[in-house]
Parts: C-alpha cells; structure tokens; sequence
C-alpha cells in the first residue's frame, strides 16, 4: 500500500495520494495566490496616495491571516510595488519631490534593505533621477557618496555629481594605408639587358576607427570630467568643451582646441 504525501495515510495501490487531499491543495494555492495578488493591489494603491502606511500594515495582516499567505513574502511583494511605483513616477522622465519623498517613507516604514530595493536597478534609477532634478532646478546635487578611495585629485570645492564604475573610455584614430602600388616587372631581352614594366606609385588612404583605449571610472562634477583607468587619465574642464553627443549607452564630447577628435565614454547610461 502507498502512502499519500500530504495526510501521511494509506492511499491504496499504486498511489500517491489522495484525490480530495490533491484538491485541497490546489485550493490553499489558489487562495494563497489570490491572497499575494490582493496585497500587490492593496500596496501600490498605498503608495499612490498622500497619508501614513498603517492602515497599509493592518490591511497587509489580515490578509495574510486569512489567505495563509507566508509573512515571508510580505518584503518581496513590497518590493516589487515599490519597484512598480518607481517606473510609473517616472513615465514622464521626471521624478517630483512629492514623489522621491514618497518612496522614501515608504521604504523607512517597512525597513525595506537597499540592495534588494537595487536588484533590478530601481534605487539607482530614483538617485539619478533625483540628480538631475536639482540640475535642471539650479542645484549642485549632493547625493552621491563614495564608498573607498577614488584615484582622482579633485580640485578646491569641486563637488561630485555622478561617479560611473566599470566605464569604457574610446577615440578615433586616423589610420593611412597605400594602396594600387606595384614595384613592375623586368623583363631579360639579353645578358646585361633588361627592360622594366609596369611600375606605379600608390596612393594613400586615410579611415578612422574608434577604438578603446581603457576602462575605469568616469566622473561628472560640478566643474570638470574625469576619466581615470590604469593606462589612461584624464580631466576635461566644462568650460572647455564645444559639443555634447549623447548615445544611448554614454556621451561624446568635443573640447575647444584645434586638434580635437571625439572623446567617447561609454558608461552603460547615456
């Protein structure tokens, strides 16, 4: 006789387990899903609007109670609402500070952890949003922190703005080659005597490539770009570049100077 593997009974020949038994599974599953839906509702409609979560809390209790969802998937549930809300405040590319402060006291009432509130890249996403928030508002942000040393000499009461890790930094190198050049044939018509054929000159021709020429940090202050890598570093001051060219994965910048080429940092956010 088999024994079925959710009472611990008999089940009878051959079985695994009970026919109502298997049914009241499915059905525990189903409320429990439906109970984990109810709470996502019942999350993004709090922090949607104005006022305190603890009506949220108590809401949040009850159906955990009665769903017999598992306290456990309480923080993933207010992640992925909070990751939710991130993307819907910033449909319109701007984040308001109603909306920043929101989130804020969303994430200090329920202790969310900062990493996994980074998982998909959601926290990054509201910190830059902020950032340029304050630019286009006539501010110097003040939000980034370092954590370690950055190999850079920073100058009196410059301000960093956005430090980008892991970033590429390319150039475009002029290359010549010749090309159509032939040295020509001789031809023996008899002993001491030859006769040439066939010589030309080439001609040169000149391509650019864009090549890379080193990664590490690129970083934004209030006066200047750094790049720093282990072969190649560099600052270039505001006030001297010409152009910006934005890409979606980094920018180009043209400084004033007479033999300027393009200068293209690849940080993975343009």
């Amino acid at each position: 006789m088999s024994i079925c593997k959710y009472c611990g009974k008999s089940a009878g020949l051959f079985r695994s387990k009970h026919t109502e038994c298997e049914a009241q599974r499915q059905r525990r599953e189903e409320a429990i899903e439906a109970g984990r839906q109810e709470m996502a509702v019942a999350i993004t409609e709090a922090i949607a609007v104005s006022g305190g979560f603890d009506a949220l809390e108590t809401r949040l209790a009850q159906i955990e109670q009665t769903s017999s969802v598992p306290s456990a998937d309480r923080t993933t549930l207010l992640i992925g609402a909070w990751e939710t809300a991130v993307d819907r405040f910033l449909d319109d590319g701007v984040l308001e500070a109603s909306e920043e402060t929101r989130l804020v006291e969303f994430t200090a009432r329920f202790a969310l952890p900062r990493d996994q509130l980074d998982r998909k890249g959601a926290l990054t996403k509201t910190v830059k949003a902020g950032v340029l928030r304050d630019i286009l508002n006539g501010k110097i942000p003040q939000r980034v922190s370092v954590d370690g040393h950055l190999p850079i000499n920073f100058q009196k009461s410059e301000q960093i703005v956005w430090v980008f890790s892991g970033s590429n930094y390319l150039e475009d190198k002029a290359r010549r080659q010749f090309v159509g050049g032939s040295q020509g044939v001789s031809v023996r018509l008899m002993k001491g005597f030859y006769y040439r054929v066939g010589a030309f000159k080439g001609h040169a021709v000149e391509h650019t490539d864009r090549v890379h020429v080193d990664s590490g940090y690129f970083v934004v202050t209030n006066k200047n770009l750094y790049f720093a890598g282990s072969r190649k570093s560099l600052r270039i001051s505001l006030a001297k570049i010409v152009s910006f060219e934005p890409f979606s994965d980094g920018i180009g910048v043209m400084r004033d100077a007479a033999t300027a080429k393009p200068q293209i940092f690849v940080t993975g956010d343009g």
